[in-house]
């Protein structure tokens, strides 16, 4: 193999290459040559596609079961005691047990 030094890296560039390598966990002269590799049409998959709509680039990555199974998470937020927790129209849902004792407790009884 064989090195090669890249002088005057802007600012921006070296920043993007650093986000990079901490969203994949890669050394960024990994992330380099894989850019390189791509940009030479030479294969590899290109570093910048990501859905926008994906919070994961903020600190590393979820597979596709990981993300399923957080959505699914967020439904048990939706309700309370089986209820919806946002029904319009509804009454809302009973205290449980769990909630009155911790009312009971705040007012020192």
């Amino acid at each position: 193999m064989t090195d090669i030094l890249i002088r005057d890296v802007d600012d921006a560039i070296a920043e993007r290459l650093r986000q990079i390598a901490v969203e994949r966990n890669w050394p960024v002269n990994q992330v380099i040559v894989h850019a390189l590799r791509v940009a030479l049409g030479l294969g590899g998959e290109d570093l910048v596609k990501r859905d926008r709509q994906d919070i994961a680039h903020l600190r590393g990555t979820w597979n596709p079961g990981e993300t399923a199974a957080f959505r699914e998470a967020l439904t048990a937020f939706e309700r309370v005691d089986g209820q919806p927790l946002f029904a319009d129209g509804e009454a809302p849902p009973r205290e449980s047990e769990l909630q009155k004792a911790a009312a009971r407790r705040r007012q020192g009884g």
